[in-house]
């Protein structure tokens, strides 16, 4: 598979991810909007440290999206791994289970006891990706693992939703806000 065509296919499976929502609910307010979310204030720890050597770059797919968190290696070039955020109040009673529905009709395979539900699907030979929503939180993510060892995208699944608070989002959304000393915006680059 050729380099580009595999970075168009990522970034189309992220905009799958964040589909535009009519008004919020009244508790919304609380929560910062996606588009003040920061990979900075997102990517755990956890998640950085199971990455050692990789540098982290944030991207938008859209205006009202969350953050596209990309993480990419000098050293294993033909590894590359996503997390897209959609973090946003869902509608009164909306059906996650509804949400799902397209990731299984295009070949995914439900994952038990990951978020409130979850399913992966391999939509290009050497690339898995896990789409889950949060049970604490209004967070959809999309984990997405091009090249070796793809089935640690389970893992970095895991360890996001784990990660993800209301503290963690409000956070976010203050540190995306924020100038850093210089002035400037926040670094998301990885040390």
């Amino acid at each position: 598979m050729r380099a580009g065509r595999g970075a168009g296919v990522v970034l189309a499976l992220a905009l799958g991810a964040c589909r535009s929502r009519s008004a919020e609910t009244a508790d919304a307010g609380v929560l910062p909007p996606p588009s003040a979310l920061s990979c900075e204030g997102l990517v755990s720890p956890e998640v950085r440290d199971s990455l050692p050597g990789f540098t982290l770059k944030e991207e938008r797919t859209c205006p009202g999206c969350g953050p596209l968190c990309t993480f990419r290696s000098a050293e294993q070039k033909d590894v590359s791994i996503s997390i897209a955020y959609d973090c946003r109040r869902h509608f009164d009673g909306e059906d996650v289970r509804g949400l799902l529905a397209p990731t299984l009709r295009a070949g995914g395979v439900e994952v038990p006891a990951l978020g409130r539900v979850a399913a992966r699907r391999e939509p290009v030979p050497g690339m898995l990706q896990v789409v889950t929503w949060d049970d604490d939180t209004p967070c959809g993510i999309v984990v997405t693992w091009l090249g070796k060892d793809r089935e640690r995208a389970l893992d970095i699944a895991r360890m996001t939703l784990f990660a993800i608070t209301n503290e963690r989002l409000v956070q976010a959304g203050t540190t995306a806000a924020a100038p850093s000393p210089n002035g400037s915006a926040p670094d998301a680059s990885l040390p």
